[in-house]
C-alpha cells in the first residue's frame, strides 16, 4: 500500500517538474545563453556569472515568484470571471424579539458570486454564507430594508435577489389560551385497545404575536401522536415534548405565532375496553310453501368486541342476517359480522350458520293484547277506536316441536304511531316473536286508533 502511495506522488513531482523545466527553466536557459552569447567577449564577469550552477536556479525562483504575484494581484489573469449563483439562502433577522414581531421576511434569497474559478471554488466549500435583516434600530411601522451578506471570499463580486424586502412591524402583545388535545394516527394504534383519557402539565398557555392575528386563534392544541406513544398494551404512558398547534375558527393551521412553552407533557391513559356479546341469527324473507325453519346453529355463538366504553354499553347484542326466501331444504350460509360503530376489533369477523328446514304446521294464539310504540307521549296519548280493537288473534306457522313450546307472553303485537299527530289513523298490525325461526300474522290486519293531546 505505502509503495503504491509513494508511486503516486513520484509520478505528480515528475509531471510538475516536467512542466516547470518546459515552461520555465528551458526558455530562460536559451534566453540566458542567449544574452551570454551576446556579451562573453565584452564582460567576461558575466558570462562567469552565469556559469556558475545555480544561477539558472536562482533566476527561476524569482520568475517563478513574480509570476506568482502577478497572477494573485490580477496583473495577469489566467483565467475569465465566472458567477455562481446559491439558490434560497437562509435569512436571518436581528430584531427585539420581546417586543417586535415582524412580518414580511422572504423565506431565502439567492445570491450571484462573481470572480475567478479557483475563488468561486472555495466559497462553495467553505459554506459560510450568511444573510441578514438588522432591525435592531427600527420601531414599529413598514420599513424597507436592505438584506447583508458577510461575503466570505473578499476577492469575489456578488449580488443578492432581492436584495431589498419590505417588513412591517408590529408591537408584540399576549394572551392566555386554554389548552385542548388533539390525537393523530389512531388507526396506528393496537386494535385491542383505546386511549381512555389525557392529561396534560399544563392547563392554559401564552400565544404571542400582534393583535390582529391573535384575533383569529380560536384554539390551541396539543397534538398526540400514537406513532410516538408506542404503546403495546393497557396502562400509563408518559409523552414528552408534545407539539403546540394554534388554529383559526376553521380548523386551519396558524402560521407565526409564539406560543409559550412551545411543548407540554402528556400523561395518557390507555385501555382494552371488551365485552362479550351473543349473536343472533335473523332469517329475511319467507320460506317456499310448505316449509318452515326446524333449527338453526352456528359455529360462533358470541363475539368478544374491543372498542370505545360508551360504544360498548349500547351493544347487548349483534344480528346476523340471512336470506331464506323460497328455502325448502337444508342450507349452509358463510357470513360476514358485521363491526358496529365505535368497535375497533372483535374476536370472529365471519360465521357458518347451518339451517334445517322441516314440514310446516300452525298454532293460533287467542286475545294477544294490542300495544302503541313510537308515540310522542309527551304530547299526545292513543287508545284504539273500539274495544274489539285492543286485542288481536296471532297465527304461527313453523315447526310443530317450537310451536310447542310457544307461548302467548313470546308473541308480542303492536302498532307503529310514528310521526302522527291528533287524529283517528288506520294503522297496520304487526306481530313478533321471540323465536325467529317461526312466522308470525295477525288476523287483524288492521285497526283504528284515535290520538288525542293530553
Amino acid at each position: 500500500m505505502f509503495r503504491k502511495i509513494f508511486k503516486f506522488f513520484t509520478v505528480i513531482f515528475k509531471g510538475i517538474y516536467r512542466v516547470i523545466d518546459k515552461i520555465i527553466i528551458t526558455p530562460l536557459s536559451k534566453l540566458v545563453y542567449f544574452i551570454s552569447d551576446k556579451f562573453t567577449s565584452n564582460n567576461w564577469s558575466l558570462d562567469k556569472f552565469l556559469n556558475k550552477p545555480n544561477t539558472l536556479i536562482y533566476i527561476s525562483l524569482i520568475c517563478a515568484f513574480g509570476m506568482y504575484l502577478a497572477v494573485d494581484l490580477k496583473v495577469i489573469n489566467l483565467a475569465e470571471t465566472e458567477a455562481v449563483v446559491l439558490s434560497n439562502q437562509t435569512i436571518t433577522a436581528e430584531y427585539n424579539e420581546e417586543a417586535y414581531v415582524v412580518e414580511g421576511i422572504p423565506e431565502g434569497a439567492d445570491i450571484v458570486l462573481m470572480g475567478r474559478r479557483s475563488d468561486l471554488y472555495l466559497a462553495e466549500q467553505l459554506g459560510d454564507h450568511k444573510l441578514t435583516l438588522d432591525l435592531t434600530n427600527y420601531s414599529a411601522g413598514t420599513h424597507k430594508i436592505n438584506i447583508k451578506y458577510n461575503n466570505p471570499i473578499k476577492t469575489l463580486d456578488y449580488k443578492i435577489d432581492p436584495s431589498r424586502v419590505t417588513l412591517v412591524i408590529y408591537p408584540k402583545i399576549s394572551e392566555s389560551k386554554t389548552l385542548t388535545t388533539d390525537i393523530l394516527n389512531t388507526d396506528k394504534l393496537n386494535n385491542t385497545l383505546v386511549i381512555s383519557s389525557i392529561k396534560l402539565d399544563k392547563d392554559e398557555v401564552i400565544v404571542k404575536s400582534y393583535k390582529e392575528k391573535l384575533e383569529t386563534v380560536a384554539n390551541v392544541k396539543a397534538l398526540v401522536d400514537v406513532n410516538a406513544l408506542n404503546a403495546t398494551t393497557s396502562g400509563t404512558y408518559t409523552l414528552e415534548n408534545v407539539k403546540l398547534i394554534g388554529y383559526d375558527e376553521k380548523g386551519t393551521e396558524i402560521k407565526d405565532i409564539e406560543i409559550v412553552p412551545e411543548t407540554v407533557t402528556a400523561t395518557i391513559e390507555v385501555k382494552s375496553p371488551s365485552k362479550v356479546v351473543p349473536l343472533k341469527i335473523v332469517p329475511i324473507g319467507d320460506v317456499a310453501s310448505g316449509s318452515a325453519i326446524g333449527s338453526i346453529s352456528a359455529n360462533v355463538n358470541t363475539v368478544t368486541l374491543y372498542g370505545d366504553e360508551d360504544a360498548l354499553n349500547g351493544i347487548d347484542e349483534l344480528k346476523v342476517e340471512i336470506n331464506v326466501t323460497g328455502l325448502s331444504k337444508d342450507k349452509s350460509y358463510q357470513e360476514t359480522i358485521v363491526k358496529p360503530n365505535g368497535v375497533r376489533s372483535m374476536s370472529d369477523t365471519a360465521i357458518t350458520i347451518k339451517v334445517k328446514m322441516e314440514g310446516e304446521t300452525s298454532k293460533e294464539f287467542k286475545d294477544i293484547p294490542l300495544e302503541f310504540e313510537n308515540l310522542d307521549t309527551s304530547k299526545y296519548k292513543a287508545l284504539a277506536k273500539s274495544e274489539a280493537d285492543t286485542k288481536v288473534d296471532v297465527v304461527v306457522k313453523g315447526v310443530g316441536s317450537l310451536l310447542d313450546k310457544l307461548k302467548a307472553e313470546d308473541i308480542k303485537a303492536y302498532v307503529d304511531l310514528s310521526d302522527l299527530e291528533e287524529g283517528t289513523y288506520p294503522v297496520p298490525v304487526i306481530v313478533t316473536g321471540s323465536d325467529l325461526k317461526l312466522k308470525y300474522s295477525s288476523r287483524t290486519i288492521k285497526i283504528d286508533v284515535v290520538i288525542s293531546k293530553k
